[in-house]
């Protein structure tokens, strides 16, 4: 599997997620599978390269798990291998609708941890839950000023900021060293979620150090994430995975051997509170959510 949200790199999880349903979409439409054995192998091939394309991504994972569930209940009510393609590009136009639907939710939960005007909100990366909030947040009147790391190295963070500045909302862009200093004056950080397990957010790498400052800054932290993204963390198809070393270097020093991780976990005792679109779940409560989470075992990875 090449090209399309397999190759994305670069956007929020949400838009990779909302690639992935239009790819699912196309692969029913050639689907020529004249029996249910035949489709449902079919599919849970395209499924499984799906999740080895954006190992680190739950919404990939959990919209996996969806789609062979709407197989496998067509196939408990004898459909035809026409009735289940039709029922899998339902499924697709449905989850759309449902993301949408959650992300909107994320959005006015996380706007309501605002207090005041014109407070500096400290994010890294190019989540698209963080970067609507602030610009619903900014529609609202709330002033919001925003701190952002570029995240080295495809430095995506840049195209966050521009985004920002473009519908007049105040911007600091720093490297990512950088922004550990200037968190203590932020009033809060908000940080993307590629997963939220029992023991922490996957988010990406940069996180961590941004958690452990804001905590000796006592700037808190929140994760901006549909329920969606909540997978347990023993899921073996769960993975942080090494990306191309040129991206870092492209001609190293003889005897310097680049390494490009582009996640890492974030532990949940660093976090005030995860926002999903009906609530602010404290730690506690999130690390239950996920863990009730698992994928079914063909897609687990076990």
């Amino acid at each position: 599997m090449s090209g399309g949200f397999a190759a994305d790199h670069g956007s929020g999880s949400g838009e990779v997620a909302r690639a992935f349903l239009v790819e699912l979409e196309r692969w029913t439409a050639v689907d020529r599978s004249a029996s249910l054995p035949a489709l449902r192998t079919g599919l849970l091939g395209w499924l499984r390269a799906a999740q080895a394309a954006q190992p680190s991504m739950a919404l990939i994972h959990q919209l996996a798990a969806r789609a062979l569930a709407v197989v496998d209940t067509g196939a408990g009510r004898h459909d035809s291998p026409a009735d289940l393609r039709a029922a899998l590009a339902l499924s697709c136009a449905t989850e759309r609708d449902d993301l949408a639907r959650a992300r909107a939710g994320v959005v006015r939960q996380a706007l309501a941890l605002l207090s005041g005007t014109g407070g500096w909100i400290a994010t890294l990366s190019a989540s698209g839950a963080v970067r609507d909030a602030l610009l619903e947040a900014h529609r609202a009147g709330r002033g919001p000023r925003v701190l952002v790391a570029e995240s080295r190295p495809r430095r995506e963070g840049r195209a966050l900021a521009a985004a920002l500045a473009a519908a007049g909302i105040p911007v600091w862009l720093v490297v990512d060293a950088a922004l550990p200093l200037v968190l203590s004056q932020a009033r809060m950080v908000w940080l993307g979620a590629d997963a939220i397990t029992e023991r922490g957010v996957i988010n990406k790498v940069g996180s961590f150090a941004a958690a452990l400052a804001a905590r000796e800054h006592s700037v808190p932290v929140y994760a901006l994430a549909e329920r969606r993204k909540f997978i347990a963390a023993a899921t073996g198809a769960l993975k942080i995975v090494e990306m191309p070393p040129a991206e870092v270097w492209a001609t190293p020093a003889p005897g310097v051997e680049p390494r490009n991780v582009y996640f890492e976990l974030v532990p949940m005792e660093l976090l005030r509170g995860v926002v999903v679109e009906d609530a602010v779940l404290p730690p506690g409560e999130a690390s239950a959510v996920a863990r009730e989470r698992p994928l079914p075992a063909e897609l687990s990875g076990a």
